[in-house]
């Protein structure tokens, strides 16, 4: 009797154990490997077509979306589940709404040929793919879609652009951070058939998705969606071709960055071949600064002890170096005269500042200009971004030295760095990288990994940073940025007009306009960068943007 209570309770055990191991095992399959062993077998059961967009989000600092902020709705056909003839369909469908002929044609090829859904027609509104659902027509649905480029989108050329054919990102951070924002995990909307291809009751068209893991990251950036679309704003109404930067000049945020003329990224066809380089990122391309570029002389000169404040030079209207007339911008009027350093930089004056330069010589001005960053690319990381030009010093003639002194020449350089040369300046000699991505994050917010502003690295003095603020004051207040002087917060900045060597058609030289400050006065919160392509003057057109724009973002 005891041996066979024994045998029986080991037979139970026996059970209990291979019944918890199956349950397991099913619990194992269907809860934690459902949807993947469902999708596995994705082209036997499953006729499945991937959602347009299956990225992770781009968003401002402040964590609101600049990625996937719209809507659009698709109609899709799966071929396999149609029941009516071709022209059955169309007399249904056109009811609801209006095909073009070449999606008509498609659509009856589609129908004829294909085993595989497709989609038929994009944006169409969300009380038409209303009625299509609602009549319940076999083998066409709508289906809701993100939209990753909205219509008006903000920053098109931070944000850049995917390839649609296999979502894979191209330019700006979308380029940068492929990797991180496509993830491996496509998204499907899919008709759950059985072996003879008919759905099964009960499932019909589900979204689904390869893993129920969500392996895309989101990327948070320092732009601020508020002062970048009053940026915006005021460029469509001012800029043809151009740039601005807003930079927060303690830290090297950047706040806001666009280039003009701007792309839509859902109609890129449209841009490639247009003179005017829709697709160029003007903010980080290289320009020469013009009379910008005197602030890097000024500097230099102080830092050098070449120049000191009471100084007194004489501005004939021009000056001539090696037998080489250079002249003011202002030739033609009369001679300045006299002038301090500081009444040099507010008047702009060409011949002070080739006289500095000369003083000064090419190696002490090239070793300056290194320091603030001219000829270095920027920590940003996009990729077509342009280091500028620095010439060497070595090989440079007078000529060549009167030319730099006033950003003419071999010079080069981007809004960027214009933007961080002033943001040195402010910071009170300390120079700060420049960054636009903050932070990564899963898709429920939690921070992954977090960038931030290193420790700046000295450049000039607390004493020169002082005097080169001043003189820049001088300019918005006498000189010739009092376009650019901000009512009740105060500005402070330094205009350019850069020869192209290019003449209009009535013979008049080709400028492009610069315009590069701060503001407030008191404890300056932005620098921004103004630079237009072709502008002419940046006295009368690029300090006049900045005043604008400076003016809106103050109102926060």
């Amino acid at each position: 009797m005891a041996y066979s209570s024994t045998r029986i309770f080991r037979l139970v055990l026996f059970f209990l154990v291979m019944s918890s191991l199956l349950v397991m095992r099913l619990f194992y399959l269907q809860i934690i490997q459902g949807q993947q062993l469902a999708l596995e077998g994705l082209n036997i059961r499953v006729q499945g077509l991937p959602v347009e967009v299956a990225r992770g989000e781009i968003l401002d600092c402040n964590r609101l979306p600049l990625t996937n902020t719209a809507q659009q709705y698709s109609l899709v056909v799966f071929p396999g589940q149609v029941e009516y003839t071709p022209l059955q369909l169309l007399r249904k469908l056109n009811a609801s709404v209006s095909l073009p002929s070449e999606q008509l044609e498609y659509f009856l090829q589609g129908i004829q040929t294909s085993e595989y859904p497709f989609r038929l027609a994009k944006d169409i509104s969300s009380d038409t793919a209303k009625k299509i659902n609602d009549l319940h027509i076999p083998g066409i649905i709508a289906i809701a879609e993100k939209n990753r480029y909205g219509q008006g989108m903000l920053a098109s050329h931070i944000l850049g652009y995917i390839n649609s054919a296999d979502n894979k990102g191209v330019s700006g951070i979308e380029g940068m951070y492929d990797d991180l924002l496509r993830g491996n995990q496509p998204e499907y909307v899919a008709a759950i058939v059985d072996a003879s291809q008919q759905i099964i009751p009960g499932l019909g068209y589900k979204r689904l998705k390869l893993s129920a893991s969500n392996d895309e990251t989101n990327i948070v950036l320092t732009i601020d969606k508020q002062i970048q679309q009053k940026v915006e704003n005021c460029m469509d109404r001012t800029i043809v071709k151009g740039a601005v930067v807003v930079m927060r000049p303690s830290t090297g945020e950047i706040l806001a960055m666009a280039s003009r003329p701007g792309f839509d990224a859902n109609n890129l066809s449209h841009y490639l071949e247009q003179s005017s380089a829709p697709l160029l990122n003007r903010a980080i391309s290289a320009y020469q600064p013009g009379s910008v570029f005197k602030l890097v002389v000024a500097a230099a000169a102080l830092e050098n002890k070449t120049v000191k404040m009471n100084d007194v030079f004489f501005d004939a209207g021009y000056i001539d170096v090696n037998n080489v007339r250079f002249q003011g911008w202002d030739y033609g009027e009369a001679p300045k005269g006299y002038l301090t350093i500081t009444e040099a930089m507010a008047h702009s004056s060409n011949p002070v500042f080739i006289e500095v330069a000369l003083k000064l010589g090419a190696e002490k001005l090239i070793d300056m200009a290194a320091k603030f960053g001219y000829g270095s690319r920027t920590n940003l990381g996009f990729l077509g971004e342009s280091e500028g030009n620095l010439p060497v010093a070595d090989q440079l003639y007078p000529g060549d030295l009167a030319n730099l002194a006033i950003g003419q020449g071999f010079c080069e350089a981007t809004p960027v760095q214009v933007a961080q040369t002033v943001a040195t300046i402010v910071n009170d000699g300390l120079k700060v990288e420049p960054y636009i991505v903050s932070l990564l994050t899963t898709p429920d917010g939690t921070i992954v990994k977090k960038f931030q502003s290193h420790p700046g690295i000295r450049v000039i003095s607390r004493q020169t940073a002082e005097r080169l603020r001043n003189m820049m004051m001088a300019v918005t207040q006498y000189g010739t940025g009092q376009a650019a002087y901000v009512e009740v917060f105060g500005s402070a900045g330094k205009t350019g007009s850069a020869e192209t060597g290019r003449t209009s058609t009535n013979g008049k030289g080709i400028n492009h306009a610069w315009f590069a400050g701060f503001t407030p006065l008191e404890h300056p919160k932005y620098v921004i960068v103004v630079f237009v392509e072709e502008g002419m003057s940046g006295s009368n057109v690029a300090a006049p943007i900045f005043r604008d724009i400076a003016t809106d973002i103050l109102k926060n």
